[in-house]
């Protein structure tokens, strides 16, 4: 199992937090949101990330160069195009890293481990896809239409009055769920327009296709995107929700502050 981290973004609806530094990088309780995803990915048992940068990459791999990351191999991948483009890009530059099951993420989620956890057993689906139900949505977010326990749509277009849930940026690719997503990608990428296209237009062309993608609800377990300052606030305030104790306490070696 590898995780694949899309963490290449500007981040411009985070401005002033990102004016120099990508928003994997800010701090949520004296760790950084990449920090934490990879201490969970090592703690759920995954020993291999490959981060996607763009912006402030240099500040990413100074960081990746001070953690302590025994027994993990962590790479990075560079988008020359993050200027102009969105995670669809980002992920079809990790292509060649499709060579065994994968976990896929958003640059920008915070989460408790048992999301994870809960993905990762999901274990006779090739392709698991959380979702949150949530009293209300935005318009940015990445909304789902569930019928007859299948995911049917998956698009920030979709109207409240439609939305099943949200889609949770953190998804499972097994066996042949991996080349599905492989293919889709390349689809994709070849169609007008691809650059600003999200990667989860991939999947949404496979359940076009027929293919069943089944929603995995993660009930009342703490995940969300931070995508502007009021989210980066609620994920500072609530971090006890999901930071464990134990990197609760920041580690000397860091680059990170907290002086946002």
């Amino acid at each position: 199992m590898k995780a694949i981290i899309l963490a290449a973004g500007r981040g411009t609806r985070l401005y002033p937090y990102t004016h120099d530094k990508p928003k994997c990088l800010l701090d949520i309780g004296n760790i950084s949101i990449l920090e934490h995803q990879i201490n969970l990915i090592r703690d759920c048992g995954i020993n291999e990330v490959v981060i996607v940068v763009g912006f402030g990459f240099e500040r990413v791999e100074d960081f990746l160069r001070s953690y302590d990351g025994l027994g993990m191999r962590i790479n990075t991948l560079y988008n020359p195009f993050y200027q102009s483009t969105n995670s669809l890009v980002s992920l079809w530059i990790a292509r060649s890293e499709f060579d065994e099951d994968l976990v896929v993420m958003n640059g920008d989620d915070v989460y408790e481990i048992g999301v994870l956890d809960k993905a990762l057993a999901v274990r006779d689906e090739k392709i698991c896809l959380p979702i949150k139900k949530r009293p209300r949505y935005e318009r940015e977010d990445m909304k789902v239409v569930v019928n007859d326990s299948r995911i049917t749509k998956i698009s920030k277009e979709i109207s409240n009055a439609e939305t099943s849930a949200e889609s949770v940026g953190i998804r499972v690719f097994r066996d042949t769920g991996v080349e599905l997503l492989k293919r889709a990608v390349e689809e994709e990428m070849r169609n007008p327009g691809a650059e600003g296209k999200w990667y989860i237009s991939s999947i949404h062309r496979l359940i076009n296709k027929g293919y069943k993608i089944k929603p995995l609800d993660i009930g009342e377990l703490y995940w969300m995107d931070v995508d502007c300052p009021l989210d980066l606030f609620r994920a500072r305030k609530q971090a006890d929700k999901f930071l464990k104790k134990e990197y609760r306490t920041p580690n000397l070696l860091r680059v990170v502050d907290s002086s946002e």
